[in-house]
């Protein structure tokens, strides 16, 4: 949470924080610890990073519309224990 490493607001969620660092999501290092580093860097980081793009696309393909009731609640979901529910306001509209 470094922002010499982060860049400014680090709890901040930007999602293109990265764009055009010329770093992909499975490379690791200081700024990005998620996939642990040197030879100890998880095995598993391209097919984990393959699987959250295949479900990025599933959801886009599946549902038509996408909405945030209040996007404050979001950021905080993000920020979230994976464990802790957190109502989100996400809606999803399915094509039918």
């Amino acid at each position: 949470m470094e922002e010499a490493l982060q860049g400014p607001d680090p709890m901040e969620f930007r999602p293109w924080r990265f764009v055009g660092k010329g770093k992909g999501a499975s490379k690791v290092g200081t700024d990005f610890l998620q996939f642990g580093m040197g030879k100890r860097a998880c095995p598993g980081r391209f097919m984990a990073t393959h699987d959250l793009k295949a479900f990025v696309c599933l959801i886009l393909s599946r549902f038509s519309k996408i909405e945030i009731e209040d996007p404050s609640k979001t950021g905080a979901a993000l920020c979230n224990r994976v464990s802790t529910p957190t109502v989100t306001g996400l809606f999803f509209t399915s094509h039918h």
